[in-house]
């Protein structure tokens, strides 16, 4: 089993270089959208797409955002109140 499958699995890893490069490049995502002026709004969705796993309609994040891996797996989304009962 290679690191990052131990990583999806929950078992104990150490990051190789790949995962270490892999992750720097999803922090520099994050950090660039922690740096987006408040008029920068259609910017900040855009990015948010690109850096999520998954993200619905409608909803927002006001940076700063903190996440590990900057959120590449990581899922917001709206549940309608029929799945919530």
């Amino acid at each position: 089993m290679n690191m990052k499958e131990k990583m999806h699995s929950g078992e104990l890893y150490l990051p190789d270089e790949q995962l270490m490069n892999e992750q720097t490049i999803c922090l520099d995502r994050l950090y660039d959208f922690n740096m987006t002026r408040p008029t920068e709004f259609e910017k900040r969705n855009t990015m948010l797409k690109t850096m999520l796993a998954e993200i619905g309609e409608g909803c927002y994040i006001e940076p700063p955002f903190h996440a590990n891996w900057g959120g590449k797996y990581v899922h917001f989304g709206s549940q309608s109140m029929q799945t919530l009962i």
